[in-house]
């Protein structure tokens, strides 16, 4: 199949390499992601996030995920952290203040697959205090979105470069609703009461701000698998670690995360996609872009 035409605005925000550099030059990503039950979330984030280029991703892991990740990625630095009944705790709140102190973290992604988490007030408190002092890059996905977003609403400083990303059942929690009129008006609206970028994942996602809106043109409908969006939320993560802006970030990966399932499913189909699948194949997206 001959190569396919990609707008030179997506072509020009891939992050470049250069000759003389090291794994710090391409940033540090903190993941904190998985649980008990859902521990394939966060491999496939971390997987995702270190095929984009960036130079060392740590994650803080319960002890199943850590488990999971070191056998799938050892790439990854692995964090254990508290937990109860196989999820994190607000206890984890101190093993996060103590490797943004340690290591120099450029970007977090938070949210596939935590779960419930015991205390969440206190954590998701903890948390956002955190994050709003030192203004780093945040991706904010799955059971994290809803928490995160509505502290937001409530601080009035927001310097913090945020991506949200949920599919539409998601969005509903995430605002506080049950239907939607307009899904590109409250989109917009919801982005701009916290000044942040949101991507709204469906068959054509889009990404917003609170100063500009754009629509994808890859992707098809094998990415309704499960997993999928997980690596999207690593593929972002990615490139804010990179040094790339929320709203720049956000549209790079969505529209490499369409292009791969193009490429896998010209091979696979469109039934047959899994998630790994989309893994193994950022590197031909990324070449394909390049």
């Amino acid at each position: 199949m001959s190569k396919r035409h990609h707008p030179a605005e997506i072509k020009q925000l891939l992050p470049k390499r250069v000759d003389i550099s090291h794994k710090g030059s391409y940033g540090h990503l903190l993941i904190i992601a998985g649980s008990e039950k859902y521990t394939g979330a966060a491999s496939l984030m971390v997987e995702a996030a270190l095929r984009t280029g960036v130079g060392i991703v740590y994650i803080i892991a319960t002890n199943s995920t850590a488990g999971v990740i070191r056998n799938r990625t050892p790439e990854a630095v692995v964090i254990e952290a508290p937990e109860t009944n196989g999820s994190y705790d607000k206890r984890v709140i101190g093993i996060i203040e103590n490797t943004l102190k340690e290591f120099k973290i450029s970007a977090i992604g938070i949210g596939p697959g935590i779960g419930s988490i015991k205390d969440s007030q206190a954590f998701y408190d903890g948390f956002i205090h955190i994050v709003n002092r030192i203004e780093i890059p945040l991706l904010v996905d799955a059971d994290a979105l809803e928490p995160i977003y509505q502290r937001m609403l409530k601080i009035s400083n927001k310097n913090n470069r945020v991506v949200f990303t949920p599919h539409p059942k998601e969005f509903l929690r995430m605002i506080n609703k049950t239907s939607l009129l307009n899904i590109k008006e409250a989109v917009t609206t919801a982005a701009k009461n916290i000044n942040q970028t949101i991507v709204y994942k469906s068959h054509a996602s889009i990404v917003v701000n609170s100063e500009s809106f754009w629509e994808t043109t890859t992707g098809n409908s094998a990415l309704a698998t499960a997993g999928s969006g997980d690596v999207l939320s690593g593929i972002i993560a990615g490139f804010l670690a990179q040094g790339l802006n929320d709203f720049n970030a956000a549209k790079l990966g969505v529209y490499l995360h369409g292009l791969i399932a193009e490429l896998v499913s010209d091979k696979l189909g469109l039934h047959s996609l899994l998630a790994r699948d989309l893994c193994d194949n950022i590197a031909k997206g990324i070449q394909e872009l390049g």
